[in-house]
């Protein structure tokens, strides 16, 4: 290797070092105002219709809420920790779908069910799911709170004698945050149960 490309790749390496460096300069001493920002926010009146002690969040939406001040705006990794294993089928057995009755493919007539893990969950919180149909139209909408001490969460949709064949779609939110989508499909009686 020629001595220029060395020193190249020497010089690359050490730009994260300067980066940081310069970083904190421009930050100086700012220890007095984090203080002062930890205790205003440990100090601040909670909406207690919004948020249970627990930390559960009372009610969802399917826009973002702007700030971190609102009880029931999430962080995407924390309601993601809260929500695990969304699976989509046709039947349910303890909570879940064994992997024989999991499938993306209904008739129509046939009932969409979705299950989800929420042990993680504080309990009272508020999870819903949104059902979207063929041209992204709204077709319903369901939200539950999570029981204390519940493992997991079903939803069903059982109403789709009368959806159309095509691609639909489940959106799951916990708070201001979705965390889940499940694509699904309504075709012919011979394509479903997959």
């Amino acid at each position: 290797m020629k001595a220029s490309k060395l020193a190249a790749l020497f010089l690359v390496s050490l730009l994260p070092l300067a980066a940081c460096k310069s970083r904190e300069a421009d930050m100086g001493d700012n220890t007095a105002d984090t203080a002062t920002s930890a205790q205003n926010s440990a100090t601040a009146p909670m909406d207690q219709g919004s948020q249970s002690s627990a930390g559960a969040t009372t009610q969802t939406t399917e826009q973002e809420i702007a700030g971190t001040s609102n009880p029931n705006d999430l962080s995407p990794v924390r309601a993601q920790t809260w929500i695990d294993d969304v699976t989509i089928g046709h039947k349910v057995v303890d909570g879940t779908i064994p992997n024989a009755d999991q499938g993306d493919d209904f008739a129509p007539g046939q009932t969409v069910y979705i299950t989800m893990k929420v042990a993680d969950a504080p309990a009272s919180s508020k999870v819903k799911v949104t059902w979207y149909g063929p041209g992204e139209t709204k077709i319903s909408e369901e939200e539950k709170s999570v029981p204390a001490g519940a493992k997991y969460l079903t939803f069903e949709n059982s109403k789709t004698s009368s959806w159309a064949k095509g691609d639909y779609r489940a959106d799951v939110w916990v708070g201001d945050e979705k965390v889940d989508t499940q694509q699904f499909n309504i075709t012919d009686k011979s394509g479903a149960g997959k």
